[in-house]
């Protein structure tokens, strides 16, 4: 008899879990436009350590790109972005780097390791 209070109760809580809406329901998730979208992701992206940041084309031979991340005022040079993008360079991207304790490459840009980067849509 307990055996079967706890299936039932199993089952129940299973089936309630996984109610879904019915069509021309209205739910939460299809009423939130775009720009709720975004938000949220970046709460995310955010909360999950990464920082938002833009690359730029450099001039200079030392490092030909620049990572600028908002929350900084320097340039930032990313030594291992080849490492991830082998043909196009996004210009919006998340990103996790870690300072390096290196000579700079160029002199407008301090050199930092990319940990993780992912393309931001904005």
């Amino acid at each position: 008899m307990k055996n079967m209070l706890k299936t039932a109760c199993l089952l129940l809580l299973f089936s309630a879990y996984n109610c879904v809406p019915a069509k021309g329901v209205n739910s939460e998730s299809a009423t939130t436009s775009k720009n709720d979208i975004q938000i949220s992701t970046s709460k995310e992206m955010i909360a999950k350590g990464f920082s938002k940041g833009t690359i730029v084309s450099s001039k200079s031979e030392g490092c030909p790109y620049i990572l600028n991340v908002e929350e900084y005022k320097d340039n930032l040079d990313p030594i291992n972005l080849g490492d991830f993008y082998k043909t196009e360079i996004p210009k919006q991207v998340w990103v996790k780097f870690s300072n390096l304790r290196m000579a700079s490459r160029c002199n407008n840009a301090r050199p930092v390791s990319i940990t993780e980067i992912n393309i931001r849509k904005e």
